[in-house]
């Protein structure tokens, strides 16, 4: 038995040769990125995966997508109130079986397999898991791609690593006691910025501009909290994602490979603080507490002090309410609030719609060097946002999805059409075609950037695809 397992863990680690090559591949990458400007700090947007409430997202794709997705949809069982959503990662299962189910995707999880039905990991309910998403934009779509307004990495015109992610989880179990859990992610690639905790300001506080970027191309430790559970009640201490809002930063959470212009200039993407979560009724949960304000990571940055809340309500077998908000001292966004409300229902067992309404409203000055509006680079003080999805099963491996945006910033009009289909030939490979066209009649302003980008940012079409593998 001692001989098996030697053999069996050597070749699982040999198995696990894919990762590493990807990784180096990362390095590579790096190393001919462009530099970022320094003006980015004061444009740069926020992240978010949805803290795992009663209802996960209109996964791409069916019910198997990866780690915490967005709230807004409905699920066969619901976790515990203040617990991560299930994911795709099911590497965990009560019999400590050495190989995955055959319907379940291969994780990182399973290379501490012994060969004698055991795994540490497993057997002490620790996940390990991530994914390595690259991809590619005709254009750059005033959001994620290019840096927002300021358009000034280039993030467009070739194959790039958006996400080379990982984590590492122990879900908090509160239903037999006390219980603990704790959570650590890391990741590089182009998305990095957005992931770091630039509401810090300070250069090398936490992870923001910590030394380690190359290029376009950095680090970010969007998360590390450790959990405790009590029967019905969860406690989150340290650094996670917020609430608020329907999309997400890790792209496994989302349907599209862009993002929402709300998302990116009207809500917090990370929190330093606690959180509370009580699952109050069978159908309803509430969240509670107190962060740092917006984007911070173990930092008040100007006295940031505020309120994050919100409730999830799943109203019927078919239909699910989320609400979601932050206010008070936002810390780099100034003083006020974002309310989020987040309408999904499965009207057939192929076709879903999710509606979501966000109001933001701050006093920061619009002559700041970081809200100057969208037309300067800048993100907005107050705006609205109305987003509209639609999702139909055309197989039980390709998921057709459209978005619709209207979105109002300091008095001027956006609005996104997104359609794309989401293509699944495996459970540890996805893949996402896309088209979004962007109209402004109110913004016709041509924004000059990176690599000699010169256009109407908010008045163009792009084409996007993007390719992510699971392990």
């Amino acid at each position: 038995m001692f001989l098996g397992s030697k053999t069996s863990m050597l070749l699982r680690w040999l198995r696990a040769g894919a990762i590493a090559g990807a990784v180096g591949m990362t390095v590579t990458a790096a190393a001919d990125a462009q530099d970022r400007s320094a003006s980015r700090s004061a444009a740069r947007r926020q992240v978010r995966q949805v803290q795992g409430e009663d209802v996960p997202p209109p996964v791409p794709v069916a019910d198997e997508l990866p780690t915490e997705a967005p709230l807004g949809s409905t699920i066969p069982e619901a976790p515990m109130a203040g617990q991560q959503a299930p994911s795709f990662y099911q590497a965990d299962n009560k019999e400590h079986q050495a190989e995955p189910a055959p319907d379940e995707p291969w994780t990182l999880t399973n290379l501490f397999d012994n060969g004698c039905g055991e795994n540490m990991l497993k057997d002490n309910g620790i996940k390990l898991s991530g994914w390595s998403s690259w991809g590619y934009a005709s254009n750059p779509d005033g959001s994620f791609i290019g840096n927002g307004a300021s358009v000034n990495q280039q993030e467009w015109g070739g194959f790039m690593l958006n996400q080379q992610y990982m984590f590492l989880e122990k879900v908090a179990d509160g239903s037999n006691g006390f219980g603990w859990g704790f959570r650590v992610d890391g990741m590089y690639g182009l998305d990095g910025n957005d992931a770091q905790a630039f509401g810090n300001i300070n250069a090398g506080k936490w992870d923001y501009l910590n030394g380690f970027d190359h290029g376009a191309y950095e680090w970010a430790l969007p998360q590390a909290y450790a959990e405790l559970a009590y029967d019905k009640l969860s406690v989150k201490l340290g650094h996670f994602y917020t609430l608020v809002g329907y999309e997400v930063v890790p792209t496994t959470g989302n349907f599209f490979f862009t993002k929402q212009l709300n998302f990116w200039n009207s809500e917090p993407f990370t929190h330093t603080g606690a959180l509370a979560t009580y699952k109050a009724t069978d159908t309803v949960s509430v969240s509670g507490g107190w962060v740092a304000g917006w984007d911070t990571g173990f930092y008040r940055y100007n006295g940031g002090s505020a309120f994050l809340g919100g409730m999830t309500w799943k109203i019927d077998d078919k239909t699910d309410f989320v609400y979601s908000m932050v206010g008070g001292n936002l810390g780099w966004r100034g003083n006020g609030a974002v309310n989020s409300f987040i309408l999904s229902h499965k009207w057939t067992e192929k076709f879903q719609t999710v509606h979501q309404f966000d109001v933001l409203g701050t006093d920061l000055s619009t002559t700041s060097a970081v809200t100057q509006g969208l037309t300067n680079g800048g993100v907005p003080n107050n705006s609205t946002a109305f987003i509209n999805y639609a999702f139909y099963d055309l197989t039980s491996k390709v998921k057709m999805g459209a978005r619709y945006e209207w979105y109002k910033a300091d008095g001027t009009s956006y609005n996104t059409m997104t359609g794309g289909f989401n293509i699944k030939p495996t459970n540890w490979l996805l893949i996402r075609p896309e088209v979004r066209g962007m109209w402004s009649p109110g913004n016709q302003q041509v924004y000059n950037g990176a690599h000699g980008y010169s256009g109407q940012l908010f008045n163009q079409t792009l084409f996007a695809l993007d390719t992510t593998i699971l392990f």
